[in-house]
């Protein structure tokens, strides 16, 4: 290995095991950091936002929140189909308890216990547990790719969006769509996929995924992955439209929908902080005023922002309570062992 790889690798290294021991502190320092900045942003447009000709339209944002919400009930059907595909079967109302019931308990510290908690209630049901853990791989790889797909697809509209993409030379976004189509659809190939599955696994110290998925399995699930975002996005379209007043692009209900949807993968990839605070915000908010979605100078596209992630944040805990009130079978309680167990596998 040449000299200067090895420096990298290192550097890569000493970086990871610095943030891990400090993990806290680190997250601690890059929110407050990130709260300043949109403070300081917000505080210093308030005039233009006192200014800004407002005018909700509340029924636009109730009907916003509302596909919020089916974008959550379509999480544990997209689940139920890739464990159906790996040879296992969940009645729908089982897999919407588990899926929401468990996403209840990612709000205890920890990064493992909604993995965990899913995992052992699905083998209560039936789905063994290798198969719950590499389903939730699977789960979380298609999801984020199908997010970057559907960015990628809406570059195709972006020509005539907003000023910054008029000052990009002529059909470089549309190029760009081809070849990030090209790649994701190449990424997304079983042999592929589990290579890059296993690489990380195996970075992070944890044992290899396996799973048996064609082809064509990994397309649908995907296809259903991009399904669930258009509904997502469309309700983050209607959100913009509830506060701007403004007139949007002709293609501002597509451009929305792929904001939406990188906006999210790179909250989640940006580790850093919890759930990506402030890293979707500041992708989402840039994003809306590059489209021309929202006047620069106004502030309006972080109210923008911060709204989606407080109606996206609303939507969800409605869901685990919706799905906390379903009536069927109790969910089996998890002993102290068999949690144990399972961390110790989720590791």
């Amino acid at each position: 290995m040449p000299a200067d790889t090895r420096q990298r690798t290192g550097l890569i290294g000493s970086a990871m095991g610095f943030f891990k021991r400090h993990k806290r502190v680190v997250q601690a320092v890059v929110l407050v950091l990130i709260v300043g900045f949109v403070a300081t942003a917000v505080w210093k447009s308030w005039s233009s936002l006192r200014n800004y000709q407002w005018h909700v339209q509340w029924g636009l944002l109730v009907a916003a929140f509302a596909l919020l919400v089916v974008q959550e009930f379509s999480f544990a059907v997209i689940w139920r189909a890739i464990l159906r595909r790996m040879g296992s079967n969940l009645d729908m109302i089982s897999a919407q308890r588990i899926y929401l019931g468990a996403e209840f308990v990612r709000y205890i510290p920890g990064n493992v216990w909604h993995v965990i908690t899913r995992v052992l209630w699905a083998e209560q049901r039936g789905v063994p547990k290798s198969a719950g853990f590499a389903s939730m791989v699977v789960e979380l790889a298609t999801k984020l790719a199908s997010g970057a797909l559907v960015f990628a697809l809406t570059l195709f509209f972006w020509s005539d969006a907003g000023a910054a993409a008029k000052a990009l030379p002529p059909d470089s976004l549309a190029i760009a769509g081809v070849l990030l189509v090209a790649l994701l659809l190449f990424g997304l190939h079983p042999r592929v996929l589990k290579g890059a599955l296993n690489f990380g696994l195996k970075k992070l110290g944890r044992e290899p995924v396996r799973f048996s998925l064609s082809y064509f399995d990994i397309l649908i699930v995907t296809l259903f992955w991009l399904v669930s975002w258009v509904i997502a996005g469309a309700g983050f379209y209607l959100l913009v439209r509830s506060l701007v007043s403004t007139p949007l692009p002709a293609t501002a209900l597509i451009l929305a929908i792929g904001i939406y949807a990188i906006g999210w993968d790179i909250g989640f990839l940006a580790f850093v902080t919890p759930s990506g605070v402030g890293f979707r915000e500041l992708a989402i908010g840039g994003l809306v005023i590059a489209a021309g979605l929202a006047p620069a100078a106004a502030g309006v596209a972080a109210v923008i922002a911060i709204l989606a992630r407080l109606l996206s944040t609303g939507a969800e805990l409605l869901s685990i309570s919706v799905a906390h009130a379903i009536r069927g079978p109790a969910l089996p309680d998890i002993s102290a062992q068999e949690q144990a167990q399972a961390q110790a596998s989720a590791r």
